[in-house]
């Protein structure tokens, strides 16, 4: 029998806006920190780099692909899944208990389907994100939970898992078929 949290969870509306929030405020804080703000002396132009950003943006790409291309009976699957359930409560309450609104269901309806090859450069891709949260800085860290959980939250609502599930799958499975073909000789 199987449990439909494993194979096919249900969105919340309030699971995508929690992850809607952690994008709007890291780029706030961004921003704020000197991103697009002025400069020192007056003059426009801001201090920090979108290169500062790259780390937040790969983690939610990469939470979006992991909740969307990992089986609910895969280790990492379960990870998604527990993230996306504590996602949902926590946004339903949000918004039903919280801000007093609704939150109806906004499931996309198949996940998306990666090749051998694809799943090798995922599994390349989760080895990077990991290295890069066990050794990188008090910030990196924390913009690799932020954007991993933020993809999670975001990646199974319909609309967004509609735009961003094709160029994803399909850029993991180009560099996957590149990757065996250089394996396989």
């Amino acid at each position: 029998m199987d449990n439909p949290i494993l194979t096919q969870p249900i969105v919340y509306l309030g699971c995508p806006t929690l992850g809607t929030i952690i994008v709007a405020l890291t780029i706030q804080r961004w921003w704020k920190k000197g991103g697009g703000g002025k400069k020192k002396g007056g003059g426009e132009g801001g201090g920090r780099s979108y290169l500062t950003l790259l780390p937040f943006v790969l983690s939610l790409c990469y939470g979006m692909v992991a909740v969307l291309a990992c089986s609910g009976w895969s280790a990492l699957g379960v990870l998604t899944r527990l993230g996306l359930w504590g996602g949902n409560g926590l946004g339903y309450t949000y918004l039903v208990w919280g801000i007093g609104g609704s939150s109806p269901e906004v499931t996309r309806s198949n996940p998306i389907v990666l090749t051998p090859g694809g799943y090798c450069v995922f599994a390349l891709w989760t080895a990077l994100v990991f290295g890069s949260h066990v050794w990188g800085g008090r910030l990196p860290r924390l913009q690799n939970i932020a954007g991993v959980l933020a993809g999670i939250f975001l990646g199974m609502a319909a609309g967004v898992a509609g735009v961003m599930a094709v160029p994803l799958a399909s850029s993991l499975n180009l560099a996957g078929g590149w990757y065996t073909g250089g394996i396989q000789g």
